[in-house]
């Protein structure tokens, strides 16, 4: 019985030891108080906050930029109209210019006996007028085409910078296009305001009358083609500057057939002495 009562109180002193030591190694679990709460709870607003802050501030930036794209259509709208009617207002102040100079040209050619040579030169002198005025319209569409691809070019590095895209290589392309344009547009304004006037003082010399005009007439010409080419160039750099932003090369550009220079072609055979 001694035995029996000796080896419960063993069991019983080892049961009240682990007992005592699964109490010491057991954390209780921290309450939380009014102050933690609090602090929780402001974080959370804080956040929230933040937030809508940094939403607000991405709409205000796209409402932003959404005024100065319109701002800035508006702006090459107005220059492209105002171009035209500057363009047209030189058109219309040509037109009386020329008609003084036929009258001109066909007195002078009064003292040319052979006939067939005074209309040769009247069909050259009103050939050259005409060609004048169908490459200045010419050109003049075409830098409003690249207009177009350099605004549509602005537009989308103004998205590209949203997107956190480095783009000041790109602005500096898109302005120097954007004076490039500037500067052909000044001379295809100051050729449509030119006439070309054939110099009559003999029969013997009215073939190199002639041909002066007309190589006049050309290298005018190859003079505002060759700025509408630089400005055609000028917005491929850009774009080609936009593709770079993005990780991308574009090709170089080709010759383009329609800015190419191209002779005078005489619209009859040259009148001969």
């Amino acid at each position: 019985m001694l035995k029996v009562l000796q080896s419960l109180a063993i069991v019983l002193t080892s049961f009240g030891f682990v007992v005592l030591v699964s109490a010491q190694n057991t954390t209780p679990t921290p309450q939380k108080t009014p102050l933690h709460q609090e602090m929780g709870d402001t974080m959370k607003e804080n956040m929230q906050e933040r937030k809508e802050m940094m939403k607000d501030n991405m709409e205000e930036r796209m409402e932003m930029r959404q005024e100065n794209v319109e701002e800035r259509k508006a702006m090459i709208e107005q220059k492209r109209m105002e171009f035209k009617d500057r363009l047209e207002q030189k058109k219309d102040d040509l037109k009386a210019r020329i008609e003084t100079k036929r009258e001109e040209l066909k007195e002078r050619l009064s003292k040319i006996k052979d006939e067939r040579k005074k209309q040769v030169v009247e069909r050259i002198d009103k050939s050259l007028d005409a060609l004048n005025e169908r490459m200045v319209n010419h050109l003049a569409d075409a830098l409003d085409k690249l207009d177009e691809v350099l605004e549509r070019i602005d537009e989308r590095t103004d998205k590209a910078e949203e997107k956190g895209v480095d783009v000041s290589l790109v602005r500096t392309a898109i302005e120097t296009a954007h004076q490039a344009i500037v500067d052909a547009r000044s001379k295809v304004e100051a050729q449509a305001g030119k006439t070309y006037k054939i110099t009559v003082t003999t029969e013997a010399g009215l073939k190199d009358a002639v041909k002066n005009v007309r190589n006049a007439l050309r290298n005018d010409l190859k003079v505002v083609r060759d700025a509408v080419k630089s400005a055609r160039d000028a917005v491929h750099d850009a774009a080609r500057a936009f593709a770079k932003a993005h990780g991308r090369e574009l090709p170089s550009p080709t010759p383009s057939p329609t800015l190419s220079p191209s002779p005078v072609e005489s619209p009859s055979p040259s009148p001969t002495p």
